[in-house]
């Protein structure tokens, strides 16, 4: 049976203090970042790919590039975009010679699939349209051109290997960036993790929605 979602949300450890925390009687957990991005998307290869995956429904079950990139980056206590072309502007540039562990990596497959249907997003709270490859942000920034376009990522774990969910295996693999078929194209590198300072990732009840947002959080607990 599926665990139950818990929503998380990352705090530094100069926001609040780890005895605000302890004080606050929340349920937290210390983590590195870039460590953490990794052993998570680790943990979950040979999981079944599924277009369209939900980071609050389906993680982690089910996977698909952009929805396994969003819900690695929540364990190491980072709120990012859910969809690729969305999380390449929200992301950091930087050249392939900088990339480290829990980077990312995106690509324009060139595939022409999906051209037809629609899916709710969350985010805008209307139905939007399927697109194969976004030219455009959708969530993030919306309408933000992207000229080369985006529809794949991956996470960068080291020795020129890389973690994605693919359909062309129909799960998450690791893969070498340079022999992946989906990576023939890259058009960029990103990082999210600009610190490597240790971050809390803390649970929020149910029962406390307004506390999803992470200004809400830091005062409730900096005051508690």
């Amino acid at each position: 049976m599926k665990k139950p979602w818990i929503y998380r949300v990352g705090i530094s450890g100069e926001e609040v203090s780890e005895e605000a925390l302890l004080k606050s009687g929340f349920v937290f957990t210390k983590v590195e970042p870039r460590t953490q991005i990794v052993s998570s998307v680790r943990s979950v290869i040979g999981r079944p790919y599924k277009r369209g995956a939900s980071v609050l429904k389906d993680a982690p079950e089910f996977f698909e590039c952009s929805s396994l990139a969003a819900w690695a980056a929540v364990e190491a206590g980072y709120a990012i975009p859910r969809v690729s072309i969305d999380q390449f502007v929200f992301a950091k540039r930087i050249g392939k010679e900088d990339l480290l562990p829990g980077d990312m990596i995106f690509a324009n497959t060139e595939e022409i699939v999906h051209t037809e249907g629609m899916y709710y997003s969350q985010v805008l709270g209307k139905e939007v349209h399927e697109e194969p490859i976004r030219y455009e942000t959708l969530e993030y920034l919306p309408g933000t051109k992207v000229p080369h376009g985006v529809d794949h990522v991956g996470i960068y774990i080291g020795d020129n290997k890389l973690i994605h969910g693919t359909s062309k295996r129909g799960e998450v693999v690791e893969e070498d960036m340079n022999e992946s078929p989906s990576f023939q194209n890259i058009v960029g590198y990103g990082r999210i993790v600009e610190e490597e300072a240790e971050r809390f990732v803390v649970e929020i009840p149910d029962d406390r929605p307004d506390l999803r947002s992470k200004e809400n959080l830091i005062e409730f607990i900096n005051h508690a």
